[in-house]
């Protein structure tokens, strides 16, 4: 689905953020990326949506490569969540989850009929949440509302930045539930950065855990957990919360 080949980055006079990444993402996993502050994971994200270039490698989705990629297309066909979702604030609950499928022309009235779907389907009445906006929701709220905006297109990928860090950890635990059932139900190939193993360890099929701009370890969690690579992936499992 997802392929590095290789893949380095570097910003000018900082040297290289990421060396030589080479591995794979199943087309329908769920993949964690999960480090320390500064490991990359957030760069290797950013790679696959073309927010940020690579400067050595190929990234190939779908058995093509990124580059060749118009750059509309490939962002219409991966959703983007992150930590502090930027809903317009002028906007509707209704206006800002219409935003993505209007630019891919879908009708106006399967729009709303999805949007209500969709809400009900995380929990917020529609006839409630609908003519709300942003200012009137709670941070979990809007973080429902980023993520309905994030699928109701059917993306192929589903890209998540640390999404749930800044909420209390009630709310916290109810989006990841959330965002694990979505993600089997409609069958996403989801990419989702966290520095909490205890997150990792709950929502992924695989792990990869970075550091300094390199893979440490890709696997399961029991892997992780029962076969872990060196010291690094032992001590990071047992003090993240992932053993």
């Amino acid at each position: 689905m997802i392929e590095y080949q290789n893949v380095s980055h570097s910003y000018q006079g900082n040297g290289n953020i990421l060396k030589q990444l080479t591995f794979t993402i199943k087309e329908g996993e769920f993949f964690v990326l999960v480090g320390p502050s500064g490991s990359g994971k957030t760069t290797t994200l950013k790679l696959i949506n073309r927010l940020i270039e690579q400067t050595d490698g190929d990234i190939l989705f779908q058995g093509k490569r990124l580059k060749d990629y118009d750059l509309r297309e490939l962002r219409l066909e991966t959703g983007y969540v992150l930590q502090q979702i930027a809903l317009f604030p002028n906007l509707t609950v209704a206006e800002n989850i219409a935003l993505i499928p209007e630019m891919t022309g879908m009708d106006k009235a399967e729009i709303v009929a999805k949007t209500c779907q969709l809400l009900t389907k995380v929990g917020l009445d529609p006839d409630q949440y609908l003519s709300r906006l942003p200012q009137d929701l709670s941070g979990g709220e809007r973080q429902r509302v980023g993520i309905l905006r994030a699928i109701i297109a059917n993306p192929k990928v589903l890209l998540m930045d640390e999404p749930f860090s800044a909420l209390d950890p009630i709310s916290k635990d109810q989006l990841q539930g959330l965002i694990k059932d979505l993600h089997e139900e409609f069958g996403m190939t989801t990419v989702f950065v966290t520095h909490d193993m205890d997150e990792a360890v709950k929502l992924a099929d695989r792990i990869s855990l970075m550091k300094d701009g390199q893979i440490v370890q890709i696997g399961t969690p029991d892997e992780l957990r029962y076969q872990p690579a060196n010291d690094f992936v032992r001590q990071f499992m047992q003090t993240r919360g992932g053993a």
